[in-house]
């Protein structure tokens, strides 16, 4: 799977002590909680390419926050970062938002994060991401109701 490339994912820690797979994830309410805890990753399952490359590219842009910590006057640099990835997860979940979608991006972001070292500059993007693609969760979830 793609995505244990970059996740390694199979379970991930749960709200509270307890480890839930990778699947029920989506229905974890509080995705940026899910992003600053350590996954814990052995399962593998063939996911859609959409995903796949989506995840890839949540990866790699991720990674470039890394070497804008060690620029001086990073700001634009550290601004084109969370813009790229904003667009990234707004492509993914399509035009208005489709709710199965953004479970998916939510996941994939909090999986990433979870997977990298508190200290690492590419945490902190996808944290901030990871908490704006729970906003959009809420936001799905107000309209549908």
């Amino acid at each position: 799977m793609l995505i244990d490339n970059y996740t390694r994912f199979g379970f991930v820690e749960g709200l509270g002590d307890e480890e839930i797979p990778w699947w029920i994830a989506p229905y974890v309410r509080d995705i940026a909680v899910l992003a600053k805890s350590t996954a814990l990753l052995e399962n593998r399952v063939a996911p859609e390419p959409a995903l796949a490359s989506f995840t890839r590219r949540l990866a790699e842009t991720a990674a470039v926050s890394r070497v804008a910590a060690h620029l001086k006057g990073n700001d634009g640099l550290a601004a084109a970062i969370n813009a790229a990835i904003a667009a990234e997860i707004d492509e993914f979940c399509g035009t208005p938002p489709r709710p199965h979608r953004v479970d998916q991006a939510g996941l994939a972001v909090s999986l990433i994060a979870a997977s990298l070292e508190p200290n690492d500059p590419a945490k902190a993007v996808l944290v901030a991401q990871a908490e704006r693609v729970q906003k959009l969760r809420s936001q799905a979830a107000a309209v549908a109701a």
